[in-house]
């Protein structure tokens, strides 16, 4: 774990963002992004072992990101289902005509959640355009649904990319990645709690066109989050590269 963090983010947006190129192929661009995710993975394990030996400062905070009035609740739900996977809580509120939502967790863990949401909703924003509606169902309801598989599939594959990552690097310094982590939810969870003592619950959407959610959860499926393809991601890292 000698790797320098800056460098390592700095490849992480680098893979990002030629995924997200509009002159990226579909197969090359799924290359780049399933690299992109398996280091962010990876690389947030490696910080939790770190901090927790003492060897680096990854503190605790909150930042607040304004979510676009398009499609406003989806991204949303988009974006809390990254940080829940990523450890983080989120927190929503309006503010002069503004909608806020704080996210919370280690600042290592923040900086995932703030490129994973950049790439994640530009790429649910294209899938989007594309939803038909089925039967009677409208075209904003069918759009909805298709967001909502979108952030459940999304969530689900981040949530196996840390698994995977968390399998990869078992024990550090005598201390297991399972218990290093769960120190590490505990102690986002008290410190959100002490700073949104008065928070609620959002009640969850309900699915008006099945369909299209499972639509959603399909483009979900072809984020391609959690680096399992190893020899393709070796191609994409050589065209990186070159």
């Amino acid at each position: 774990m000698t790797d320098a963090p800056a460098a390592k983010l700095e490849l992480i947006r680098k893979l990002l963002a030629v995924a997200e190129h509009p002159g990226t192929p579909a197969i090359e661009a799924e290359t780049y992004r399933e690299r992109a995710y398996a280091l962010m993975a990876k690389f947030g394990v490696e910080r939790a072992h770190l901090a927790a030996a003492g060897e680096i400062t990854d503190e605790l905070a909150s930042i607040p990101l304004i979510i676009d009035k398009t499609h406003q609740a989806e991204r949303c739900a988009l974006l809390s289902a990254i940080a829940s996977a990523k450890h983080c809580r989120t927190l929503l509120w309006k503010l002069d005509g503004k909608t806020y939502v704080m996210v919370s967790g280690y600042q290592s863990d923040l900086d995932a959640v703030q490129m994973l949401y950049a790439s994640l909703a530009l790429q649910m924003a294209k899938e989007v355009a594309t939803v038909t509606p089925a039967g009677r169902k409208g075209l904003a309801t069918a759009r909805k649904s298709f967001m909502a598989g979108f952030a459940s599939r999304v969530g689900e594959k981040l949530r196996d990319a840390e698994k995977a990552a968390t399998v990869e690097t078992t024990h550090v310094a005598g201390r297991s990645t399972d218990l290093v982590l769960r120190d590490r939810d505990a102690a986002v969870s008290d410190y959100f709690d002490r700073m949104t003592p008065n928070a609620g619950s959002v009640k969850r959407q309900k699915v008006g066109d099945t369909s299209a959610y499972f639509a959603g959860r399909e483009a979900g499926d072809r984020a391609d989050l959690g680096g399992s393809n190893r020899n393709r991601v070796g191609t994409g890292q050589r065209a990186l590269n070159a």
